[in-house]
């Protein structure tokens, strides 16, 4: 049973603001992932050279030099084992050619993830595919020929890389960050950004902005010809994509309407990022490539913006206990993985916890996750696995992983995940309420 809230009805004054309500209201769903991509790449770019914390030019690699906390809020739901190196790539100048390095040990874990404008993950670059000597991969744009025989076809001209590389542990920094600063774009940085990028509006009026820089980045990043029936009634109100209209000075009748449409749209995505069942754990294995799902593309944006395919790694997110009430850290909880029940996964497994803003939460030992790489887990004496979740400190703290005051959330990701758990065959222990 649905235990969700039921969002508030839509109130409309004329028919013609009912109208581009209706109108609006899928392009806002389906453009959201878009917007979401174009307003991070606007973020990490607004610099002139590279950060040691994912920002850099147009065409140029940084790379961080710790892993995510609290104080990292570029992308929502970063994970904590991996060191982030990002790059956004203009290909509309022509190819760009990535050097991968050698992998000096056969442990290391490292992923290329690489993202069209609306966050389909097109490619993932790794040990499973990538020789150890490393090598160059030639990254090539839509109407672009390759000119060597390592390339990689990208299905916009903007696209995301985003690289991790697996930290073992506090002492494996070192060696982690040595093997991350390999990786490098071969093209001169500094090309020019996108223009939907470049003259990107922040004008303090969320709706107007939202379609004001969706119809710019549709422009540049035209829709397929399947969805282009997504703009045929917003043409009876005078709103056309080959026109730069000034949204604000449309008849205030059109205003109410996109405004309306941007506040339903928002509702339904955040409402569609929780479980609809209220279940303990959901996950999906058709995240990263969503074809016409729009509405898990925008949910995805909105609560994971990023996600890897799953053939790479799984999110599985819990945002309610075993009794379907919403986590709290006023409470205590524990997850319990019984005997030769761990995560089945090949590469590694993590669980992170995110508070209501969709980022890490502050506490006093600074551990935003615990995983198969913890440093000092404790086993109970059948074997089992107990992590204690709380705001309070738990007597037993070794496996505690730390939560707000308030409400939160937890991830559960498998890198590599084995066949069992994709063909249904694991079930993920439910997060129980003991207070």
């Amino acid at each position: 049973m649905n235990m969700n809230p039921p969002l508030a009805p839509a109130t409309h004054a004329s028919p013609q603001q009912a109208l581009v309500a209706g109108a609006a209201f899928p392009l806002a769903i389906y453009g959201y992932a878009l917007i979401e991509t174009l307003r991070t790449c606007r973020l990490q770019t607004s610099v002139d050279a590279a950060t040691g914390y994912g920002r850099a030019p147009m065409n140029a690699l940084s790379a961080s030099e710790r892993q995510w906390t609290h104080e990292d809020r570029d992308i929502v739901t970063p994970a904590n084992d991996l060191l982030y190196f990002c790059g956004w790539i203009n290909l509309a100048e022509g190819p760009v050619t990535l050097r991968i390095p050698p992998l000096p040990d056969a442990g290391r874990y490292y992923v290329i993830e690489l993202l069209d404008v609306h966050t389909n993950n097109f490619e993932n670059l790794g040990p499973r595919n990538v020789a150890a000597e490393g090598g160059e991969i030639e990254l090539t744009g839509p109407g672009q020929q390759a000119s060597g025989k390592h390339a990689v076809q990208c299905p916009s001209s903007l696209v995301w890389l985003l690289g991790r590389v697996l930290v073992q542990g506090p002492q494996d920094l070192p060696a982690a960050r040595a093997f991350e600063q390999g990786f490098a774009l071969t093209r001169t940085p500094g090309a020019a950004r996108p223009r939907c990028v470049a003259q990107w509006r922040d004008s303090g009026r969320p709706a107007l902005d939202f379609f004001h820089n969706l119809f710019n980045a549709l422009r540049e990043f035209p829709p397929a010809a399947e969805e282009l029936g997504l703009l045929t009634l917003l043409r009876k109100v005078g709103i056309r994509l080959e026109d730069e209209t000034e949204l604000a000075a449309l008849r205030p009748a059109v205003v109410a309407g996109l405004e309306s449409a941007y506040a339903q749209a928002m509702a339904v995505i955040e409402a569609h990022t929780r479980s609809q069942g209220r279940k303990s754990w959901g996950y999906s294995l058709k995240l990263g490539m969503y074809g016409d799902d729009w509405l898990q593309r925008a949910c995805t944006a909105m609560k994971g913006l990023g996600a890897l395919r799953a053939d790479e790694a799984i999110y599985a997110m819990a945002d309610f206990d075993a009794d379907g009430q919403p986590l709290d850290g006023r409470h205590r909880y524990e997850l319990r993985f019984a005997p030769g029940m761990l995560p089945p996964a090949q590469a590694f497994w993590s669980v992170s916890l995110y508070g209501e803003d969709r980022y890490f939460s502050a506490n006093e030992i600074g551990r935003y996750a615990v995983g198969d790489r913890t440093p000092g887990l404790q086993m109970e004496a059948d074997g089992s696995l107990v992590l204690p979740i709380s705001h309070a400190r738990p007597l037993q703290q070794d496996n505690w992983l730390p939560a707000p005051a308030g409400p939160f959330y937890l991830i559960l990701r498998l890198y590599h995940p084995a066949r069992s758990f994709l063909d249904g065959q694991y079930t993920i222990p439910a997060v129980r309420r003991i207070d």
